[in-house]
C-alpha cells in the first residue's frame, strides 16, 4: 500500500528533527512531507533536511488549513491511498505504520495507533503516562469495537485517501480542536469506520513538563474545543450510538468533577456539618479505585515510583474534572485560526 506521512508544524525546531529521522525511517525520505504553518524559527530549514517536500503557508493560518494547504499543494490523494497524519513532537517506533496498514481496507476511514508518553523523571509526564495507559487499555479498544471512538489524536491517524477528500477541512479551521471536528464528519456523513491497534508499535508524545504547560494544552485548548465541537455539531440533540456514548463519557466526566461538591453542599445544608466525613470517604474511595488500576499498571510498566504518586494523581484528575466542566463557557470564547505550540524544553 502507498502511504506517506505528513507532519504539521508550527515553530518545532527543538523536537522536529527527531520526529521527521523517525518518519523518514518508516516511510523512505521521498514520501515525507511537511505542512509549516508560516513557522519563525528554523523548522523549515529543518524540513527540508529531512523531507520529500515541503508546503509554507503564506501566513500563520492554523494547523487545518495548512494541511489541507499542503494536501492539495502535493496531491496527496491521487499519489498514495494512505496519508498518515503525524504530531511534530511525536516519534515512532519501528514498524509503527506497517501495523496500521493492513485494516485501511475499504469502508475505514481512519486506522489509529497506539500512543504513549514518553517517560520521564518528571510528574506531569508520569501523570499522563498513567492516565494514557488507562485510556489506551480500557476505553479505546472498547470504543474501537463499537465504532465510537471519540478522540482522534494527532500523533498517529492514517487516514483513507477517500478520507482525506471527504473531510470538511475549512470547518475544521473554524474550530480550535479540528482533530474531533475530522472525527464527527466520518462518524455523521458516513465515510467509513474508525479503527485502533492496540497491538501496534507505540508512537511515542513528547508531554508539557510542567503545570502552566499542560493547562495551556488541556484548559487552553482541548477541553473548551471538545464543548465547542459539540456545540457546532449539535451532539446533545443526536441519538446515535456515536453522540449517546460521547455525551455519556463527557457527563460522566462533569458529574465526576461537580456531582461530589454538589453533593457535599447538599449534606451540609440539610443535615449538618457532622456529613463532612463524606470528604475522605470519597477520598478513599477514589483511591482504592486508583490503587487497582496503578497495580496492574506497575505489574505491566514495572514502573514502581508512580505507586507513591497517586494521592496526588487523585488530586489532578479531580482538579482537571472541574476545569473541564467550568471550560463549558470558554468554549464560546476561543475560536480556530492560528495555533501555539507548547514549551518543550
Amino acid at each position: 500500500m502507498a502511504v506517506c506521512v505528513l507532519v504539521p508544524a508550527y515553530n518545532e525546531e527543538s523536537v522536529l528533527d527527531r520526529t521527521l529521522a523517525a518518519a523518514a525511517r518508516e516511510g523512505g525520505h521521498e514520501n515525507v512531507f511537511v505542512a509549516n504553518d508560516a513557522s519563525t524559527d528554523i523548522t523549515e530549514r529543518i524540513a527540508r533536511f529531512w523531507a520529500g517536500g515541503v508546503y509554507t503557508a503564506p501566513h500563520n493560518q492554523g494547523k487545518s488549513k495548512t494541511l489541507k494547504g499542503a494536501i492539495d499543494h502535493f496531491g496527496l490523494p491521487e499519489r498514495y491511498e494512505g496519508v498518515f497524519i503525524l504530531d511534530a513532537d511525536t516519534w515512532l517506533a519501528p514498524g509503527h505504520i506497517a501495523a496500521l496498514e493492513p485494516l485501511l481496507a475499504e469502508g475505514v476511514a481512519f486506522v489509529v495507533g497506539r500512543i504513549e508518553s514518553e517517560y520521564q523523571r518528571n510528574f506531569w509526564v508520569k501523570y499522563r503516562a498513567y492516565v494514557m495507559w488507562q485510556y489506551n487499555a480500557f476505553i479505546r479498544t472498547p470504543q474501537s469495537v463499537l465504532n465510537v471512538i471519540n478522540v482522534l489524536p494527532g500523533s498517529s491517524v492514517l487516514l483513507s485517501s477517500t478520507a482525506v477528500k471527504a473531510v470538511d477541512w475549512d470547518r475544521a479551521s473554524r474550530l480550535i480542536l479540528d482533530d474531533f471536528s475530522m472525527l464527527c464528519d466520518v462518524q455523521y456523513e458516513g465515510i467509513g469506520s474508525i479503527r485502533y491497534v492496540h497491538s501496534s508499535p507505540p508512537a511515542r508524545i513528547d508531554e508539557p513538563k510542567s503545570w502552566n504547560a499542560y493547562k495551556r494544552q488541556t484548559w487552553g485548548r482541548w477541553w473548551p474545543g471538545i464543548w465547542q465541537t459539540v456545540a457546532d455539531r449539535r451532539m446533545f440533540r443526536k441519538t446515535d450510538w456515536f453522540s449517546l456514548s460521547n455525551n455519556a463519557q463527557l457527563l460522566g466526566w462533569v458529574a465526576s468533577g461537580l456531582g461530589p461538591l454538589l453533593a457535599l453542599a447538599w449534606c451540609l445544608w440539610f443535615l449538618g456539618s457532622w456529613w463532612f466525613w463524606a470528604v475522605p470517604v470519597y477520598f478513599l474511595g477514589g483511591m482504592a479505585q486508583m490503587g487497582l488500576l496503578a497495580s496492574i499498571y506497575v505489574a505491566r510498566t514495572g514502573r514502581l515510583s508512580t505507586i507513591p504518586l497517586l494521592p496526588a494523581f487523585l488530586a489532578v484528575a479531580y482538579v482537571e474534572s472541574v476545569m473541564f466542566a467550568l471550560s463549558f463557557f470558554k468554549a464560546g470564547r476561543v475560536g480556530g485560526g492560528t495555533w501555539i505550540s507548547p514549551e518543550r524544553r
